[in-house]
């Protein structure tokens, strides 16, 4: 019986170096275009044809060609050290096989149940789960679905708009998965979206009163579709573009940022994953050139709110390497904290676990960060007033 491994599915990426034997699969991961020294460590495949024999991966070289770390992060495991792939048989219940590092690989071993198997360093967020989102909003009168442009590839940068615009309401803008293998942030998004619209929620019938929200699911269509780590199809971190971006390499970035114009900010939040903490982590606008007082406390006041109605927000989690002296604007969420002078917000999710509840089986899961997202819109309305 031949076995077959393969990432040529919605979103996958690896490169087969061999797959003749169940017990010794070797695998490459795929660098990202571009110049980003981080744009690598994404994966996602399908087995087919080995149910219950022992199956091992050796994903090659992960220590020289992913070794590049964000700085101050010396005093914190690796990605790749306490943790392991999900893994699952129907694409939506992901599980947890351990994983470790051997000299410059990554391997881990599973033995299949049936003969269908996926593995991903996260849950992904396929095209046909983002298209389901678009669908189930857009049955609700309280949301309004539109395109902000293209990328690219030709591909809509789309937009959920949720409640009515007024000039007395506050605008908040939530933007996901400018780094593309950050999945959690979608079902993240999923959960707020979800939330939002429940017309029989008395939080989220507050909110509306007196905000409109406006989310972009995926700021990032290309990369999520080509598999990336970080990059869009021109090879562009979009975090790292919002200074100067352009229609050539992100048109992405420029085409939110046009309507962020248009609209103003009062609050933003900009959803990623972090491969190495083991926390949700929020940063504020505390070092950007118009730092105050009031936006060092409005985001403490945030903090306090999220952690009081989700104990996965934790805090006393302070910046790895400590905080940077000058902000870098080039990241959405300095650069909006600068410009609208607004409450905006990095949430980090963990794609390890939190510290404070660990679950064996899953690690920090799709159901965690959408229940994350579930805890967003009352941890806002605690400080809404707050916002202008």
């Amino acid at each position: 019986m031949s076995i077959t491994v393969t990432s040529a599915i919605p979103n996958g990426s690896i490169d087969v170096v061999s797959a003749v034997e169940p017990g010794d699969i070797r695998l490459r991961l795929r660098r990202d275009p571009g110049p980003d020294a981080l744009a690598i460590g994404y994966y996602l495949f399908m087995t087919i044809g080995a149910r219950g024999q022992p199956w091992r991966f050796r994903i090659e070289n992960v220590r020289s060609e992913a070794g590049a770390r964000l700085e101050g992060r010396d005093a914190y495991e690796d990605g790749w050290t306490g943790t392991g792939p999900h893994v699952s048989y129907d694409r939506r219940d992901w599980f947890r096989v351990p994983g470790r590092i051997e000299g410059a690989d990554y391997v881990f071993s599973h033995r299949p149940e049936r003969d269908v198997c996926f593995y991903a360093r996260w849950a992904p967020y396929s095209p046909d789960d983002e298209l389901t989102l678009l669908t189930r909003a857009c049955a609700s009168p309280s949301a309004v679905i539109d395109t902000l442009g293209s990328t690219v590839r030709g591909q809509p940068v789309t937009r959920i708009r949720i409640g009515e615009p007024a000039l007395q309401k506050r605008t908040c803008w939530i933007i996901a998965r400018q780094h593309p293998s950050e999945t959690m942030a979608s079902y993240f998004v999923e959960g707020v979206v979800d939330r939002l619209l429940d017309p029989d929620d008395p939080v989220s019938r507050q909110l509306l009163r007196h905000a409109v929200f406006y989310i972009v699911p995926n700021a990032n269509p290309d990369g999520s579709m080509l598999g990336h780590t970080r990059a869009n199809a021109a090879g562009a971190n979009l975090n790292r573009e919002w200074v100067t971006p352009t229609l050539e390499v992100s048109p992405e970035v420029v085409h939110i940022r046009s309507e962020m114009e248009r609209t103003g900010v009062d609050f933003f939040l900009d959803c990623h994953g972090d491969e190495e903490l083991r926390c949700v982590f929020l940063g504020g606008p505390l070092e950007i050139p118009s730092r105050s007082e009031r936006l060092a406390n409005l985001f403490r006041a945030f903090e306090l709110s999220w952690n009081a109605v989700s104990p996965d927000y934790e805090l006393g989690h302070p910046y790895p390497g400590g905080p940077p002296a000058e902000a870098d604007l080039r990241m959405a969420w300095n650069w909006v904290a600068e410009r609208f002078n607004c409450l905006s917000v990095l949430l980090e999710q963990p794609f390890k676990d939190t510290s404070w509840a660990q679950d064996l089986r899953t690690g920090w899961s799709p159901s965690r960060a959408r229940r994350l997202g579930d805890s967003f819109p009352a941890a806002l309305l605690r400080v809404l007033p707050q916002l202008r």
